[in-house]
C-alpha cells in the first residue's frame, strides 16, 4: 500500500515463489496483491553476489511448497522472521541451492508461529515473529544460530543482507548476499517522509543499486557477525537512490524474544 505523504509504491517483501519441479520454467510471484508470471525467476538481492555456506543462520521459509520468506536461526528450536511472513509452514536450514537437495539441508515443520503482539500490518511497526520448530536442528558448520544485537550499529557501519528473493535471471537459485551501510535515523525519516519508527532500522547504498527486495522478507541484516535487523519493507522498485531498505531493529525486541522462547 502507498503510505500517506509519499509518492511511489511501498510494499513489504512478502512474495511467494511457487516451486513445481516438473514445470521449473514457471514460477508465480505474488507481491503487493498483484500477480506476475515470470520465466524461471531467481534471487533478488539487488547488486549482490552468491555466498555459499557463508550464512549458516539463514533460513528459507515456505508456505507449503512456495518459497515465502527468509528467516534467521536464533537457537536450535527457534527461527526469527518478519511478522508479515505469517503463513510460514516449513523451514529449511543449511540451504544454498533451492533446486538441489544435499546433505547440509535440514527440513523442519513450523510447530507454531508467534508474531509480535503489537505488530501493525498498515505501518509495518513491530514487524517481527518467532517460529518454533517441531524438532530441534542439529548444529554444525552449515547450520548455526546467530548472536542478537543488544545495541544498534552506528551509521556508516558496513553490514550484509542475504536471501533468495525473485528476479528474471534463469541461472541462479542460490543464496545471495549484498554489502550495505547503516543509514542514520534522521536520514531515513527524511527519505521516507517520517513513516520510519524507532523500532525500524535503515540500511542501503545512497546512490542505489544494492538492496534487499521482494522475497527477502524476514531475512538477516548482519553487522560484524551480529544480527542487527530483519528485512521488513521498502519501495516496490528496489535499490533506488536515497531509498534504503527498512529493517526491524532487533535490539528493541531482545526481552520479547527471550520471554517468548522461555514460554515455548
Amino acid at each position: 500500500p502507498l503510505l500517506e505523504g509519499m509518492s511511489g509504491s511501498l510494499c513489504a517483501w512478502d512474495c511467494a515463489v511457487l516451486f513445481n519441479p516438473p514445470l521449473l520454467a514457471l514460477i508465480v510471484v505474488v507481491c503487493c496483491s498483484s500477480l506476475a508470471v515470470l520465466a524461471q525467476t531467481d534471487t533478488r538481492i539487488v547488486g549482490g553476489y552468491p555466498c555459499e555456506r557463508a550464512q549458516p543462520w539463514q533460513a528459507a521459509i515456505f508456505d507449503l511448497n512456495r518459497l515465502y520468506c527468509g528467516g534467521v536461526l536464533v537457537n536450535k528450536d527457534w527461527v526469527l522472521t518478519a511478522a508479515h511472513c505469517r503463513l510460514a509452514t516449513n523451514v529449511r536450514l543449511g540451504e544454498y541451492n533451492l533446486r538441489q537437495l544435499d546433505e547440509s539441508e535440514q527440513l523442519r515443520v513450523a510447530a507454531k508461529v508467534i508474531p509480535h503482539p503489537n505488530y501493525n500490518p498498515a505501518t509495518k511497526d513491530n514487524d517481527i515473529m518467532l517460529i518454533k520448530l517441531t524438532a530441534s536442528v542439529q548444529l554444525n558448520n552449515n547450520v548455526h544460530p546467530i548472536a542478537l544485537a543488544s545495541s544498534t550499529a552506528q551509521p556508516g557501519t558496513t553490514c550484509q543482507v542475504s536471501g533468495w528473493g525473485t528476479t528474471t535471471s534463469p541461472q541462479r537459485t542460490l543464496t545471495h548476499c549484498a554489502n550495505i551501510e547503516i543509514v542514520s535515523p534522521a536520514e531515513c525519516r527524511r527519505d521516507y517522509s517520517g513513516v520510519v519508527s524507532d523500532n525500524m532500522l535503515c540500511a542501503g547504498v545512497r546512490e542505489g543499486g544494492i538492496d534487499s527486495c521482494q522475497g527477502d522478507s524476514g531475512g538477516p541484516l548482519v553487522c560484524g557477525g551480529i544480527l542487527q535487523g530483519i528485512v521488513s519493507w521498502g519501495l516496490e522498485e528496489c535499490a533506488q537512490p536515497n531509498k534504503p531498505g527498512v529493517y526491524t531493529k532487533v535490539s528493541k525486541y531482545i526481552s520479547w524474544i527471550q520471554q517468548t522462547v522461555r514460554r515455548g
